[in-house]
Order: structure tokens, then C-alpha cells, then sequence
């Protein structure tokens, strides 16, 4: 089922089928479904809907909450009933209903950029990161909001993508390690295609022109792969709006293209069936690994991909391209894979995998074996969850406490701005499902008053008791790393909660961060993430010991004090 509504506000559900989310880096999201109605039959279900078939009507998939806005539609006659096949293009694409008459002139922040191309839109925007100023020497505006942002997008070095009305901006999107998919296990045949055509690593380039016809800056660069693939010239650069050696260089080593294209394909994927700990998270820029029968890993981007959100039966389709790689490495692994594939034989190879198999089973017992020493260690495991946590259901809790956990902490709150849409639902079915709500947590940006306010607000809209958990995560990247103000800031945060009552304060930062990037005595309790350690830190009162527990993409830890459970 799918939500429609007008341009005047009315809205309408549509019973529909066939409905596919395809998201490629680098465009917007789409969305293609078919509905079915019979014109002549007013109390037909989708009669309504097939009337707001008209430009403007916004459509609604649930189960993403992704927002599409109506693109194109084509009915055709079945008899007495008509067949829509319906085109959607992301809520994104509303920028470019925005021109951007103001420039913005010489230096300026990606802030200053941004905050010109949303201005009197509905979109707001969230930078991860730290991006360097850049000098326009034309100027920056004058044109289509979408337009400019890819514009943008290229002279910062940054990636981006649509959470509905809120551009996610960062240094690159993805995850690493998102997925693995090996032949003959859960994909089949695998092949690819490479395309050497556009190799360069050598380049020239050229800075702000002065009026005596010389340059400002000048540079020059060979990638370290010209020993493999030669000297093969780019088309020099050139852009008045660099004046400095340093930023010509990082720009030249941004246009040349020293690696083979490669795109991958598979004739049948099984994306639920993870291996060896991988969720298979394939969301568009995720990075993963394929491998084939010969044993060999590639590093792979998914480029982009089509889902059914709504039919669990439909694997979809996938496409991948690959990860920037050292060629000389790649073409070594590649020899040396064929070549011990070709000496060992098939009855080698037999002998092979039975040991591996016997390895592995081994192994496993190892971990088992010491996944129940830690749970005797603790007070039990609890859980914590997020907007990021796709499954809400109390189905899916139950499904968590059949695992084996027992406490459940909740996201609310990030920055100043941001509340967790799904928490009530979060908390509702957790606790219904058999979980003990032991507290909330906030995602910390810095402004220790403000976003204590903040999260205060949403801890009693949600009735949260005093005697509950209060967590702060402090790991974002934009975060300072100067101790005495990263102290000062916490400290704050946590004063608004403690004036109103909530006392049990607790810090949940990487390990590394302790004492190094701010005091561990601030708050009461010390709640660690170190999902690569295999045995409890010392000293801390909760440990994250995984972020894909029994291969659902959910966050588990060790408690060791009994609030946490």
C-alpha cells in the first residue's frame, strides 16, 4: 500500500502492486508501481487515487518513509478496468522547482553555499565533516537550486543524498563492509567487465590567469599506478578560481582516472542468506565484497540498486562498480589466485575445503565458547536503537529477546534539531515484546546547553522516568578535539538533565576517547564501543560487542551494572 496526496492537502491510500525504490549514487531516488481500478465503480478502492493522478500529488512508501513526487503515469484499458503503471522521481527533485537568483562572491564556506540554495525551500541540510572554504571567481548562484548543488558537490569533494527534505552531505556515503556475496553460496556465476579506455596518470594543471597571460599556481601530478599502466596523459586543468599550489594539486588528483573501470554482475542473488557475519547491506554507496569461485575477494561499490520494499520474495536487481584499487596489488592477486587454483587440482581443492570447513567449526565453538563467558560476566545484554533500525515491529523485538536480550535503549534526540520518527514505536513494541526500557540516549554536535535542552524536552513529551539511563554518544566527527572544551560542553549537557532530575548520567564514546578526547568522570557510568575487542574492556559499565547481532542490523551490548538491563 502506498499514500497519495494532493496539492490541496487530501490525501488517499493506493492499493498497488509491483512497487520497486531504485536509488543510484549521484541522482534521485524513483519510485515505479502499478495499480489497478474500475472507473464505473464509484466505491472502488482506488477510484480516488487514480483521480489524483495529476502534477504535484506526492506519493508515500511506508515501509522507507521514503517521500516521491508524482513524475509521470500511463493507464491503460483492461476491460472494464484500467491498469496505471505510475512513474515517481524522490522529493528531492523539488529543488529544481527553486531558482536561485542571488550570487554569492569570492571566498565562501560550504555552509554560506548550502544555506543559499535551501533559502525559501523546504529543504534543510546535515554535514558530516569538515570541508575546506573555496574561492568562486564567478561567483556561486544564479541558476537551478539542483543544478548547484551538483555544482557544489564537486567543487567541495563532497557526496550527497535525500532524506526526504533533509541533504545529507559528507565526504563520501557508504559503509564499508556492508555486505559479502561468494559464488556458488548465496550468488551464482559471477562476471565483469573491464574498461581501460578512460586510464590517465598524468596531468597538468593551471590556476587563476593574470592578466599578463601568466598563472597564479601551476601543478603537476603522476599517480603512483603509471608503473603499471604507463604515462598516459589527461587534458589539462584549468579553473580561475584556484590560486594556491596546494589546492590546484588536491583538485589535479581528483581529475585523473588511474584505475580500471569494472563493473560487476551476478545471474542470481540471494540477499538475505549473510556469510561469515556480513549483513548484506546494500544500500546505494555501500562497500562490500564479492568473491568468486577461485577464491578471490574484490572490493566492490553498489552503484545502484532497485528493491521491493513491500514484497520480501523479490530479491530486485543490483549493480556494482568497483572500489578505487592499487592495480598492481589487484593484477597480483589475480595471477597468483589462477595459479594456485590451476596447481592444487580438483582433488586438491577438495581436501581444501573440507580443512577450511573443520577450521571454521572450530572456530565457531571458539566463539560461542566465549560469547557465553562474557554473558556470565555481565547482568545480561541489552539492546539500543535508532531511526537506522528499519524493523519496528514488536514481531522483531520479540525476535531479539528470543536472542537472548533483556534491556532496551532508545534514540531521541541529535543535535538541536533532530528527534528519532520511530522511537515512540521503538519503545512501545520493545516494551511490549518483553524488554525493560532502561533509557534514552542523545547523538551529541557539540552545543552542550542547547542540545541538553533539547533532549530534555523529548525525555518528558515521551514520559521518560527520572530514574532511567540518560546517555550521551559522543563520536561524531565534527566534534572538538580540544579536551578542555569537549569537558565543558558535556558537563553542560549533562547539568540540564541532572537539574531536572535525571540523574543517571552515562557517556558512551568510542574506547579510545576516554581520557583522551574528554574526562571519563563526567558522567556516572562509562558505556564503551569496541565491537573489534573479544573480551570486556576494563573499567567500563556496558560494552557494544556488535552492531549486527545474530545477523540483524541491531546494535547489542554487555551490561554490567543492573540499570542497563
Amino acid at each position: 500500500m502506498l499514500w497519495a496526496k494532493d496539492v490541496n492537502g487530501d490525501q488517499t491510500p493506493i492499493i498497488a502492486f509491483n512497487i520497486a525504490v531504485t536509488e543510484t549514487i549521484g541522482s534521485f531516488d524513483s519510485l515505479t508501481f502499478n495499480f489497478m481500478v474500475n472507473i464505473s465503480d464509484a466505491s472502488d478502492p482506488n477510484k480516488i487515487a487514480s483521480e489524483m493522478m495529476v502534477p504535484g500529488t506526492k506519493i508515500t512508501e511506508p515501509e522507507t518513509g521514503k517521500v516521491f513526487r508524482l513524475l509521470s503515469f500511463n493507464p491503460t484499458s483492461m476491460g472494464e478496468y484500467q491498469q496505471y503503471a505510475v512513474t515517481c522521481v524522490s522529493i528531492g527533485y523539488e529543488l529544481h522547482d527553486h531558482y536561485v537568483e542571488s550570487k554569492l562572491s569570492n571566498t565562501q564556506t560550504l555552509k554560506a553555499c548550502l544555506d543559499l540554495i535551501t533559502s525559501g525551500t523546504n529543504f534543510t541540510y546535515q554535514i558530516t565533516g569538515s570541508f575546506s572554504n573555496y574561492s568562486f571567481s564567478e561567483g556561486f548562484g544564479g541558476g537551478y537550486a539542483d543544478d548547484l548543488l551538483t555544482q557544489i558537490a564537486s567543487d567541495f569533494g563532497f557526496e550527497f543524498y535525500f532524506d526526504n527534505y533533509v541533504i545529507h552531505v559528507m565526504a563520501q556515503i557508504g559503509k564499508s563492509d556492508a555486505f559479502l556475496f561468494v559464488e556458488n553460496a548465496n550468488c551464482a556465476k559471477i562476471s565483469f567487465q573491464e574498461d581501460y579506455s578512460t586510464l590517465t596518470t598524468h596531468i597538468k594543471g593551471y590556476g587563476k590567469q593574470n592578466d599578463d597571460g601568466s598563472y597564479t599556481a601551476t601543478a603537476e601530478y603522476t599517480s603512483s599506478t603509471a608503473s603499471m599502466w604507463g604515462k598516459i596523459d589527461a587534458e589539462p586543468y584549468q579553473s580561475d578560481s584556484i590560486t594556491n599550489y596546494d589546492t590546484l594539486l588536491a583538485k589535479l588528483k581528483s581529475q585523473i582516472h588511474d584505475y580500471p573501470d569494472v563493473q560487476y554482475t551476478m545471474d542470481f542473488v540471494d540477499f538475505k542468506n549473510s556469510l561469515q557475519g556480513f549483513s548484506n547491506n546494500t544500500t546505494a554507496g555501500n562497500y562490500g565484497y564479492i568473491r568468486s569461485r577461485f577464491g578471490i575477494d574484490v572490493n566492490v561499490r553498489v552503484q545502484s540498486r532497485t528493491y521491493f520494499p513491500q514484497d520480501t520474495k523479490n530479491a530486485g536487481t543490483i549493480t556494482f562498480g568497483n572500489k578505487i584499487f592499487d592495480p598492481v596489488t589487484y593484477q597480483n592477486k589475480m595471477n597468483a589466485a589462477f595459479q594456485n587454483n590451476y596447481k592444487m587440482g580438483t582433488s586438491n581443492q577438495k581436501k581444501l575445503i573440507v580443512l577450511n570447513d573443520g577450521y571454521q567449526n572450530l572456530q565457531n565453538e571458539v566463539n560461542l565458547l566465549r560469547s557465553n563467558v562474557n554473558l556470565l560476566q555481565s547482568d545480561g545484554i541489552f539492546i539500543n536503537v535508532s531511526s537506522d533500525n528499519a524493523d519496528t515491529t514488536e514481531t522483531w523485538f520479540k525476535k531479539l529477546v528470543s536472542f537472548g536480550a533483556k534491556g532496551l535503549l532508545v534514540k531521541l534526540t541529535e543535535g538541536e534539531t533532530y528527534i528519532n520518527p520511530v522511537a515512540t514505536a521503538q519503545i512501545t513494541n520493545g516494551v511490549t515484546a518483553g524488554l525493560n526500557l532502561v533509557g534514552c540516549y542523545h547523538y551529541f554536535l557539540g552545543s552542550g546547553t542547547a542540545e541538553g535542552e533539547y533532549f530534555l524536552s523529548q525525555l518528558k513529551a515521551k514520559e521518560i522516568p527520572q530514574s532511567s539511563l540518560v546517555v550521551l554518544d559522543v563520536e561524531d566527527s565534527v566534534l572538538t578535539t580540544d579536551t578542555t572544551i569537549m569537558n565543558a560542553q558535556i558537563t553542560d549537557f549533562f547539568k540540564v538533565l541532572t537539574d531536572a532530575g535525571y540523574t543517571n548520567t552515562c557517556l558512551c564514546a568510542n574506547e579510545d576517547w576516554f581520557d583522551k578526547r574528554f574526562s571519563s568522570n563526567l558522567a556516572l557510568y562509562k558505556w564503551a564501543l569496541a565491537t573489534n575487542d573479544s573480551t570486556r574492556p576494563p573499567s567500563y559499565d556496558a560494552w557494544k560487542f556488535t552492531n549486527s547481532w545474530n545477523g540483524e542490523n541491531v546494535d547489542a551490548n554487555y551490561g554490567y551494572n543492573s540499570l542497563f538491563v
